[in-house]
């Protein structure tokens, strides 16, 4: 149902331009103006998910590989599970929208009554602290044992887009509904490094690894003379598209809009990055009918 409403409202505003009056008289209503005039800037929340911005857990960009065995990439077709490159792209349709999810901010400058240039941006910054691991003692104290305290990775992960475009405006008989129509292309980025802290010693003989207690004769080397202490991954996105939206002029300068891409390309890129090792690369295009539906709630001046 809620698709079907979608798609009901992102047609009329793919219509509407069509139908739309050229006559300058239906700019006015009670003496106030509306319609958008040349010089005026326009800021806009921009309110929607779908697949504008990638999740927030990149985790997956991790490579899961040590000096001991692992492997690097994504579970499909060498191994066991096998799944699609959605699911680590986040690309959602419109049956995955949210309102809810504060998108980015969009900035609109017309260089004339009916021509405007537009900006779009977000970003969100996640960084987590270090904390080493700390040993634990079960033999000093009869009956009593200190559990040993794990570590965290220092991860820092960003998400951000960015996107250029320009709009068509047209006049309708109702000096309030602002149609129009556009190209956008933009660019976004999702990235992840993590840095280990300590992470305990290595007993340096011919034993696998074992933690190194008070009483043996090996000498304890921090793990990190055999494990790669930083892991990174990125992907990153290329995408234009057409776009058609409809504005209604709530108040004079007070704006609510609902837009949407009726076609679009983008094209991905996840990278991997081990240490000491190339680059794991996996590329996908996609092309897609009625794409990222968003709802935006702008001021006009």
């Amino acid at each position: 149902m809620r698709k079907l409403l979608y798609s009901i409202l992102l047609s009329v505003a793919v219509v509407a331009p069509l139908l739309a009056q050229q006559s300058d008289d239906c700019k006015k209503k009670d003496g106030v103006v509306y319609a958008p005039r040349k010089g005026q800037w326009q800021v806009s929340l921009m309110l929607g998910n779908s697949g504008q911005m990638y999740g927030d857990d990149n985790s997956f960009l991790l490579p899961q590989i040590t000096n001991t065995g692992g492997s690097i990439g994504l579970p499909n077709g060498s191994s066991d599970a096998s799944g699609s490159l959605n699911r680590y792209l986040n690309i959602s349709g419109m049956n995955e929208n949210s309102l809810t999810n504060m998108l980015g901010v969009q900035f609109k400058y017309f260089v004339s009554d009916c021509w405007s240039l537009n900006l779009s941006l977000g970003m969100n910054i996640d960084v987590t602290p270090k904390k080493d691991y700390v040993e634990g003692d079960y033999e000093s104290v009869a009956d009593m044992i200190i559990p040993e305290q794990k570590y965290i990775n220092a991860q820092t992960s960003n998400n951000w887009f960015v996107n250029i475009g320009t709009d068509r405006y047209f006049k309708t008989s109702n000096p309030r509904i602002h149609p129009y129509l556009g190209v956008a292309a933009g660019f976004q980025m999702a990235r992840v490094d993590a840095r280990e802290p300590y992470v305990g010693t290595y007993a340096d003989g011919e034993d696998d690894f074992a933690d190194v207690d008070e009483d043996s004769d090996m000498e304890g080397l921090d793990k990190h003379v055999y494990y790669a202490a930083g892991k990174v991954g990125q992907m990153f996105a290329i995408k234009g598209g057409v776009v058609a939206g409809v504005e209604y002029s709530l108040a004079k300068g007070l704006i609510l809009a609902l837009e949407c891409q009726p076609l679009a390309y983008r094209y991905d890129v996840i990278q991997i990055c081990p240490q000491g090792f190339d680059k794991y690369n996996v590329s996908h295009h996609n092309i897609k009918l009625i794409e990222m539906p968003v709802v935006k709630i702008g001021f006009r001046f």
